[in-house]
């Protein structure tokens, strides 16, 4: 088994989340990123926005994400993989 890094974007296309398993742990690492930002891609357009949005709210992370029908069916294939 190799580690899983995966990243579905939210059907606004404002929010992503990003799914870490990594070989040999029991655990899934989820991480809501805000703004439309790819964590596997950064470039600094990005970095800068995803900081200014940390420095001027306070919150660089959303706490809800919706999926539509085929990202959830990607979410479950990888949830599924991992059990």
């Amino acid at each position: 088994m190799s580690d899983i890094r995966e990243f579905i974007n939210c059907s606004c296309e404002t929010e992503g989340l990003y799914i870490v398993k990594h070989k040999g742990e029991e655990e899934v690492y989820l991480s809501i990123f805000t703004r439309g930002i790819n964590p596997q891609r950064f470039n600094w357009k990005d970095k800068i926005r995803y900081i200014w949005k940390a420095l001027t709210t306070n919150a660089p992370f959303d706490d809800e994400l919706v999926l539509n029908k085929k990202q959830l069916k990607k979410l479950i294939g990888i949830l599924k993989d991992s059990i």
